[in-house]
């Protein structure tokens, strides 16, 4: 009995200790301190390959199987005389054409897919997460193509009268064509990307490119403009549309700091108001002001002649439930990672242009503006792992009657800059108001007058989650819904007329109300405020492709997908749709046409 004492003593020793360590993992996994499990990409890759072949549409045996009913058709195709009459009996058309719409269904529910896949890493650290992403994505699109490629022969083949250049060749000669010239231009491009890689080993820019008026050199090439390699797209790496636009406010940051591996700030007026926004429940009550912060994704170009940056400041990134801001804790939690990356590929897609997070944003409410030893390790673990020098960092003190701002940066040889480094500290409350008026565009004053509340207007924004001052609320008459709905009995999609009305103003929250929609841009007494757009599913660049450049012309977009029986309401800032959903609004029209019943 001694002796099995002796042994359990100590077995139960290290049960102990292994559990306290556990549990103390499980407690700061949302600690910047933890060090989450990493898992590589050809893991990643390798496990999406075996998920997607269970998936009956894209098993290869189902794909094989298409593709051998194809080549049927088409082998029959030449050897049949009367090809209409073969066509019409074997129900040819109805065929592509549903195995089109097939495709086209499970082309959008690509990103679906993966994101469904990429749950059982959630909390885990994936090496190239970027990279891994397009490669999934490549071995979807992958299968697609061939599919879409058998398709498209197939219809070629019905629309053709005579054999031509292809015509006698069986599907798989063809594909096999096809093939030969992929692989050679693959190629191609692999041995060309080989020598850029020689020649250019990071992104460099010209600094008098920066320092000029005209975003191009009179060549025909553009100012600012290196690319970045990732497993399919050549990304642009460019600030060309920002150096001179009137909407991005030019900080040199020789102006506040010292030896600043960042030479210039370029801040979108959008993102200053969204940063003050954020901030607004600090002055409504000062005397529970709290720590709080936020991350702001943007694009960065190296000048390799001078050792430095410049960056822009563009959209930001709230922090998820999960985040922690106290007096000794900064931990922006584990769910603001997951919007950062979803948005970062959302603006990486939509603009071909290499966006990334540029910095990041706290406050110091009534402590002054100062970079803490606490401040300095979430810049560290921030950075960017092959350029960490880029990354910047603002810290707001919220109390201070201007909303004093500091500007933090590293130095060139790597070292953070303090506060005894800052030359001079900025307002937010100036940004802000310098903001507004570059967001609205307008120098008139408008005059104050109360916001419509009367129960004869819907307003759509009413439950957005976010609002910003420039569109506060999108007001409806009912008058205007009836509109709506009478202009949907014979309109297919694109424009379907054009929203009149007035705004108002109050305590700096703009709003619009909707009068009339008409299919004349202008209308007599009214303004201009914006357009509705009838479209298949909610797209932003399907929704600006429609507009075109009157886009810049209005104060918001409704949009309205039959599919759903959704209208949506989109703020315009800076001439451009706001890319946050959080500040869209969303109805049901049926639900809009009972308010309207109950509100005569």
């Amino acid at each position: 009995m001694i002796k099995r004492i002796k042994v359990l003593v100590p077995l139960m020793a290290i049960l102990l200790v292994t559990s306290l360590q556990l549990s103390g993992q499980r407690k700061n996994w949302h600690n910047y301190n933890y060090v989450p499990t990493a898992v590589t990409m050809d893991e990643v890759v390798s496990n999406f390959r075996q998920y997607v072949e269970e998936i009956p549409y894209f098993n290869e045996a189902t794909i094989q199987s298409l593709n051998d009913e194809v080549t049927a058709h088409i082998d029959k195709l030449h050897n049949w005389k009367d090809r209409k009459a073969y066509i019409k009996d074997n129900n040819l058309m109805e065929f592509v054409s549903d195995q089109k719409i097939e495709l086209t269904n499970q082309k959008e529910g690509v990103e679906a897919l993966i994101d469904q896949f990429m749950k059982q890493y959630d909390g885990r650290i994936i090496a190239d997460s970027t990279e891994c992403r397009d490669s999934l994505e490549n071995i979807v699109y992958d299968k697609l193509t061939k599919l879409e490629t058998s398709l498209n022969i197939l219809e070629r083949e019905m629309n053709s009268k005579d054999e031509g250049l292809l015509g006698g060749l069986s599907l798989g000669a063809i594909l096999g064509i096809i093939g030969c010239i992929a692989a050679l231009l693959l190629a191609w491009a692999f041995v060309n990307a080989s020598r850029k890689r020689k020649v250019t080993p990071a992104p460099v820019v010209s600094p008098s490119n920066l320092n000029s008026n005209s975003t191009g050199n009179g060549t025909g090439e553009a100012g600012i403009v290196v690319r970045r390699k990732t497993a399919t797209i050549l990304k642009k790496q460019s600030l060309e549309d920002v150096i001179d636009n009137p909407h991005y406010m030019k900080i040199d940051l020789d102006e506040c700091c010292y030896e600043s591996a960042v030479r210039r700030m370029y801040i979108k007026d959008t993102c200053l108001v969204d940063i003050y926004n954020m901030y607004l429940p600090d002055l409504e009550d000062p005397e529970n002001a709290k720590e709080y912060g936020c991350m702001v994704l943007g694009r960065w170009v190296y000048d390799a002649d001078n050792s430095e940056y410049y960056v822009s400041l563009e959209q930001i990134v709230l922090p998820g439930e999960d985040a922690v801001f106290d007096e000794y804790e900064l931990n922006f939690g584990g769910k603001i990672k997951l919007k950062v990356l979803e948005l970062l590929r959302k603006l990486r897609r939509e603009t071909n242009l290499q966006y990334d997070m540029t910095c990041w944003v706290h406050s110091h409410p009534g402590l002054t503006v100062f970079f803490s030893n606490a401040d300095s390790n979430v810049q560290d673990q921030l950075k960017h792992p092959q350029h960490p020098k880029f990354l910047t960092a603002l810290v707001v003190d919220t109390l201070t009657p201007t909303m004093e701002t500091g500007v933090f940066t590293y130095h060139r040889d790597m070292t953070l800059n303090s506060r005894n480094d800052l030359k001079k500290l900025y307002s937010l409350s100036e940004w802000y108001e310098w903001a507004q008026r570059s967001v609205d565009g307008v120098d008139e004053v408008i005059p104050e007058t109360p916001v419509e509340t009367e129960s004869n207007y819907f307003n759509t924004l009413a439950e957005s989650s976010e609002h910003t001052t420039a569109c506060f609320g999108i007001n409806l008459s009912r008058d205007i819904i009836v509109d709506i709905c009478m202009s949907l009995s014979n309109q297919t999609n694109g424009i379907a007329g054009f929203i009149h009305g007035k705004t108002n103003l109050k305590d700096q929250l703009r709003e619009f109300v909707a009068e009339r929609l008409s299919d004349k841009e202008k209308e007599d007494n009214l303004e201009n405020l914006g357009c509705f757009v009838v479209a298949p599913h909610l797209s932003i660049p399907s929704v600006r492709k429609v507009i075109g450049d009157k886009i810049s012309q209005f104060k918001f977009v409704l949009v309205y997908t039959p599919s759903d029986g959704i209208l949506t309401s989109i703020p315009v800032m800076a001439g451009d749709l706001c890319g946050y959903e959080s500040y869209y609004g969303s109805q049901k029209l049926e639900d809009l046409k009972i308010w309207t019943k109950n509100n005569r």
